[in-house]
């Protein structure tokens, strides 16, 4: 009662406003009690925020520095804003003593700068650190901070084991270049050392088989020659393949014709064919374009190797060469009718160092490189080499070549409406001789003895093979009789002396087999259009002898510039056999005065490209130097290099061309032919000259 009696009275006493008054300040100081208690509540959360982000912010730095990779901002004065924990070990400090602070890394080396896709830029520098120096790859891109303030972040992997790798590789391949042309220096230099002496081992051979031997001699010289022939085949197959390994197989395109290369590859194979029994022939499509451009020297090479090793395989039956054309493809085919391959060795014989034959017991000699050679060198002409063969049917080796007539295309000669019969037991032979005539628009009949002969035929010629045997022949000569208009025999060139005992019995004709293509047209032609002997029989020239092909039109001043006592002597020989007048210089510089000496007149030059004192390459740039206008003595490099960088420094100091040793009659014959013209088409009047030495 006291107290509110007291509050009445204080009421009384304050009035109506003082009490308006209290009740004010009572509700304001509820209202900031609300208020204090919810900025209570947002410190509170903020407080909690707080922490979630500072958490959040060591989770990222964590991560960061977890990445192994550098990572750095900087704002556009250059000022570090953030740095992780791996850049900082980088420089060696701490990422607060970098914050703020416009320092860089110690750059010993600093690559190429690129521009990515993105924008980003990237560069590779060599930084000293610490502890030693680092290889990092930079990426640098433009990025803004919380107040959208531009900065540049650098992000750097370390590559220093890559770098480390890329060195080791190219240190690696270096020392591989190094070691190949250290390898391509010593085939070089063995070759050159070979072939060297092998010249005067094949070349001596080769004289001695000309002089008269009994026949138990001559068989030792002609296993001399026969092995130093093997030898050089190895040789020349080792040269390739290193060629090859190095990258160092170097084609040419010049015109070149074809159906000589084929036929001449068949000739060179013929002897040893027929010694086994075998048939060798030869088809060139004759619609073919005459001359193609490519590399014909490595086109006869492929040839060689894949017919040499049909007739070495093959022992019964015989080899086909057959050249046709498929669209835009020249494709040549070597079927033979050997063994045969089965298909799970189809491709390892193109690998190196694989042979068909893989027990100790087997027969044919050889490196293995020789079908992977042609196809490296096929498949370098933009062609393919492949195999279809099968146990016991014989092989089948078909080259694809991209190559294009290098002149416009001839219509071959016709022969429609000629009536032909093939008498012969050789299927290869005959089925090829037939194949070409009827490619020729001729009508042919194939038979393997006289009782095939229908009774009623009559033919415009007949062939008849002379390996069928006297009585055979005689046979078919008798039933024939009047239907035969005319008899051509074929024989092989080691039977062409046959030909003579049957021309009186009214054979009028013969080919050579290998039939070359120029033959078998002019066999074929009537007598009356066809160039004719006295007698009216038609010749073959495949049968020229070989003395008038040799003998020479004009006796010659020849210059030997050779140090190698045997080669000189063989090249002597082999000059005198042709007819010619040798003079030999011992070194470049006599070879020099001698080929420039009027009293000399020489007419060519045969230089051996290594020589004391003065080599080859320096001689031949002097005599050039040295000559007067108006004269050039033809300078033919003779040398037992065989690659073709030699070649090509033979041209440039100023030769003409270009034989390797070892060197035979044939090879040296054409290599004068070539490049001396004769002054008249009658032997020389100028008195032969004694043949002069230096010594």
């Amino acid at each position: 009662m006291d107290a509110i009696a007291l509050i009445a009275g204080g009421a009384a006493a304050l009035g109506v406003a003082g009490l308006a008054g209290v009740v004010h300040l009572v509700h304001a100081r509820r209202a900031l009690a609300r208020k204090v208690a919810a900025l209570e509540e947002t410190i509170e959360t903020l407080t909690d925020r707080v922490f979630e982000l500072a958490e959040s912010e060591e989770l990222h730095r964590g991560l960061v520095d977890a990445q192994g990779d550098l990572i750095v901002r900087r704002d556009h004065a250059g000022a570090v804003t953030f740095a992780n924990r791996a850049y900082s070990a980088l420089l060696g400090e701490s990422p607060d003593a970098l914050v703020g602070r416009a320092v860089e890394p110690n750059v010993l080396e600093r690559g190429a700068s690129r521009r990515e896709s993105d924008g980003s830029q990237s560069i590779d520098e060599r930084i000293k650190t610490p502890d030693g120096e680092r290889w990092i790859a930079w990426r640098h891109h433009p990025v803004r901070d919380g107040q959208g303030a531009a900065q540049l972040q650098s992000v750097g992997r370390d590559i220093t084991e890559r770098k480390a790798a890329e060195l080791a590789l190219a240190h690696s391949r270096a020392r591989a270049q190094t070691a190949n042309e250290a390898k391509s220096r010593f085939l070089t230099t063995v070759s050159h050392e070979i072939r060297t002496p092998l010249n005067g081992i094949m070349g001596m051979a080769d004289l001695l088989i000309d002089t008269p031997l009994t026949p138990e001699q001559r068989n030792y010289a002609e296993v001399v020659r026969s092995s130093g022939a093997t030898l050089l085949s190895l040789i020349d197959e080792i040269l390739d393949f290193s060629k090859i390994e190095a990258g160092r197989l170097d084609l040419t395109a010049a015109p070149f014709d074809l159906l000589p290369l084929v036929e001449g590859v068949a000739e060179l194979l013929a002897t040893r064919a027929h010694a086994k029994g075998l048939d060798l022939a030869v088809a060139v499509d004759p619609t073919l374009p005459a001359r193609l451009l490519g590399d014909a020297t490595r086109l006869r090479q492929v040839l060689m190797n894949l017919a040499g090793n049909a007739v070495k395989f093959t022992e019964a039956g015989g080899v086909a060469i057959t050249v046709d054309r498929d669209e835009a493809q020249l494709v040549i085919e070597v079927r033979d009718t050997g063994p045969g391959i089965a298909r799970g060795d189809a491709e390892r014989i193109f690998a190196e160092f694989e042979q068909g034959e893989t027990t100790f017991s087997r027969r044919h000699a050889g490196t293995g490189l020789g079908l992977a050679i042609s196809r490296r060198i096929v498949q370098r002409m933009g062609g393919g080499l492949t195999l279809q063969s099968e146990p016991g049917h014989g092989a089948t080796f078909r080259v694809r070549l991209p190559l294009v007539a290098a002149g416009p295309v001839e219509r071959p000669e016709r022969l429609d409406g000629l009536a032909v019969m093939i008498l012969s037991r050789a299927a290869i032979e005959a089925g090829i001789l037939a194949r070409r005539l009827k490619a020729r628009g001729a009508t042919v009949t194939q038979a393997a003895s006289v009782a095939d002969i229908a009774a009623d035929s009559h033919f415009d010629a007949t062939i008849l093979d002379a390996r069928m045997g006297d009585d055979a022949l005689g046979g078919a000569m008798t039933v024939l009789g009047e239907r035969s208009g005319r008899t051509i025999l074929l024989v092989t060139p080691a039977a062409r002396g046959d030909f003579t005992r049957w021309r009186a019995r009214g054979v009028g004709g013969w080919l050579v087999s290998p039939v070359r293509e120029t033959s078998l047209l002019m066999q074929l032609q009537p007598i009356d259009n066809a160039a004719s002997t006295a007698d009216g029989l038609v010749d073959a020239p495949t049968l020229v002898p070989a003395t008038a092909a040799e003998a020479p039109l004009q006796r010659l001043s020849v210059l030997v510039a050779e140090d190698n006592d045997v080669n000189a002597l063989l090249v002597r020989r082999l000059l005198e056999k042709l007819g010619h007048t040798p003079h030999w210089a011992r070194d470049g510089r006599a070879a020099v005065d001698m080929a420039l000496d009027p009293a000399l007149a020489v007419d060519l030059v045969l230089m051996d490209m290594q020589m004391p004192e003065c080599d080859g390459l320096s001689a031949a740039t002097m005599i050039r130097a040295r000559e007067g206008a108006g004269r050039r003595v033809p300078i033919v490099a003779l040398t037992a290099n065989a690659f073709a960088e030699d070649r090509a420094a033979a041209i440039a100091a100023g030769m003409d061309a270009f034989l390797t040793k070892p060197l035979d009659r044939d090879r040296l014959s054409e290599a004068i032919a070539a490049h001396v013209r004769p002054s008249s088409q009658t032997p020389s009047r100028r008195a032969p000259k004694k043949a002069r030495q230096h010594p």
